[in-house]
């Protein structure tokens, strides 16, 4: 696992509205701020990039393949839920729960009636009644450290949820000069000297992988989109 820094997001300048961090990571105040500049911007699923919306719709269709024989399915970290809306756009018969923390960020979905939308933390959020055939979580990961990723993934694993599915998991291919340029990186911003907001955490899919095995996942699958957006799917026992 290594850190990893950003200006900007969306093309809005994290500087524009907050001092940032490069030690400290990115919390509820800072995405509260950020939220606010990006419902400035954008008024709706329609003005975001068209290379983010195609990204994120080659995801929908994937998750679409994995789900339309399944009845109910769950969504972890929703965001603004742009995948989850164009889930509701296809013909299938099953339900569909989002989760997602902040109430801002999921403004523009809970206009969606064919989304049941909870506002919250898993699973504490979810009552015995909720059981799941699938869950899905899409980039999310890159918030955890190794201990708050384990974590929530045995939180999964204890939930009653047949298949989960990571996808836009967040990976780094080492090599000889990337890790240079991180090392020097990881030296500023201890010192302060990085003008850069800490934004999270990236893994080699084998440290995914580890990961995934520590929980006690049995039969753990990894792929790539065309795009290049990789995934892990697992079957609880």
């Amino acid at each position: 696992m290594r850190k990893f820094w950003q200006t900007n997001w969306f093309d809005i300048e994290f500087s524009s509205f907050t001092e940032i961090s490069s030690r400290q990571q990115a919390g509820e105040v800072f995405y509260s701020k950020f939220y606010d500049r990006f419902f400035k911007k954008f008024k709706s699923y329609e003005q975001l990039p068209l290379k983010w919306k195609e990204d994120k719709k080659m995801i929908a269709d994937f998750i679409y393949d994995l789900i339309k024989y399944k009845a109910n399915v769950l969504s972890i970290g929703c965001g603004s839920g742009f995948i989850e809306n164009e889930l509701s756009k296809m013909e299938w018969d099953g339900k569909l729960l989002a989760i997602e923390p902040s109430l801002s960020v999921s403004a523009w979905l809970k206009n969606n009636k064919k989304i049941n939308l909870l506002n919250g933390y898993f699973p504490n959020i979810l009552t015995s009644q909720h059981k799941f055939d699938f869950a899905y979580m899409s980039y999310v990961d890159y918030i955890f450290d190794d201990k708050s990723y384990m974590q929530m993934l045995n939180n999964i694993k204890e939930y009653p949820v047949s298949e989960f599915l990571l996808v836009g998991a967040t990976i780094y291919m080492p090599d000889f000069k990337s890790n240079i340029k991180y090392h020097i990186k990881n030296i500023l911003a201890k010192f302060g000297f990085l003008r850069q907001q800490l934004w999270g955490y990236e893994r080699t899919i084998e440290e995914h992988m580890n990961i995934f095995t520590k929980v006690n996942f049995k039969k753990i699958e990894y792929g790539k989109l065309m795009n290049g957006t990789y995934w892990i799917k697992v079957t609880n026992d």
